[in-house]
C-alpha cells in the first residue's frame, strides 16, 4: 500500500489547477509513472472515494479532492460521501 503517494494526488489535483485539469483530461496518463498500486490507480481513475478510503486515503484530503473532481453535481456529494464511507470505519492511514 503506498499511501502517502495517493495522499500526494490527491493533494496536487486539489492545489493545482494545471494538475486538476490533467487529471480530468486524462486521469490514466496523468497518474502513469507514479509508484501506485494497480488498486489504487483505478480508484483514483474512477473517483471511487470508499475505495482509496478503505485503502487509507487521508480523509480530509480525500475529502477536497472528490469534492474538487467530481464529474457530476455536487450538492448531494456530502453526505452521500459520509453515507458510503461510514460502513469502513475509521481507517488506519498512519504512514
Amino acid at each position: 500500500m503506498t499511501r502517502y503517494q495517493v495522499d500526494k494526488v490527491l493533494r496536487q489535483v486539489i492545489n493545482d489547477d494545471t494538475a486538476l485539469e490533467a487529471f480530468q483530461r486524462d486521469a490514466a496518463a496523468f497518474l502513469e509513472g507514479r509508484d501506485l498500486s494497480d488498486e489504487e490507480r483505478k480508484g483514483l481513475i474512477d473517483i471511487d472515494y470508499p475505495a482509496l478510503y478503505k485503502l487509507g486515503a487521508h480523509p480530509f484530503i480525500l475529502s477536497g479532492f472528490t469534492m474538487r473532481v467530481w464529474p457530476a453535481d455536487r450538492r448531494g456529494l456530502q453526505a452521500e460521501y459520509q453515507e458510503r464511507i461510514a460502513p469502513h470505519g475509521y481507517p488506519d492511514f498512519e504512514t
